[in-house]
């Protein structure tokens, strides 16, 4: 029960945050949405924010888990509907006072994405020693940027992004 709790809140988040502005969203905005009690929202989590990782992280590892070589098609068409689903959130945050947070989440997803990906690709005799770190974070970083220039263009074209990095890291 208690992942669904958490499903239905961010998902009331998401339909709220196409309403009214970002900062405007409050616990009380998303209970009253939930028809559940501020008691069961700070059961599961402390405030907005840690929701809003919760979903992310969650989300980032189901990619992860079913990463899949042999139909990579499907690993970049669930990582496309996860940028898409949060389309929203990323626009409204442009002009918010958290928008370094929502960046950093974006860039927390890719990184470790990229990290799942070079981790199961290559063994640890390939692996990049003391550079993988940056690697993996020059290239996260990258693909962050793209995300907020394509949200700044006013696009959603996640799916050119998503395809850029898949041609990346088959070079890694």
């Amino acid at each position: 029960m208690s992942k669904k709790t958490k499903t239905t809140l961010v998902t009331a988040f998401l339909e709220l945050v196409n309403e009214e502005p970002f900062d405007k969203i409050t616990v009380t905005d998303l209970v009253e949405k939930c028809s559940i009690s501020r008691q069961t929202f700070y059961y599961h989590f402390d405030d907005i924010k840690e929701m809003l990782e919760w979903a992310f992280d969650s989300e980032t590892k189901a990619i992860c888990d079913t990463l899949d070589y042999d139909n990579w098609q499907a690993t970049e068409d669930r990582f496309v509907e996860f940028l898409n689903k949060y389309d929203m959130l990323f626009r409204k945050s442009l002009v918010s006072t958290k928008f370094i947070f929502i960046f950093n989440m974006i860039d927390k997803s890719f990184n470790t994405a990229i990290k799942h990906f070079i981790s199961a690709k290559r063994s640890e005799e390939q692996n990049f020693g003391k550079n993988a770190d940056y690697v993996i974070s020059y290239t996260a970083g990258a693909f962050t940027s793209l995300v907020v220039k394509t949200i700044q263009n006013e696009t959603s074209d996640y799916e050119t992004i998503v395809k850029n990095l898949s041609t990346s890291l088959q070079g890694i």
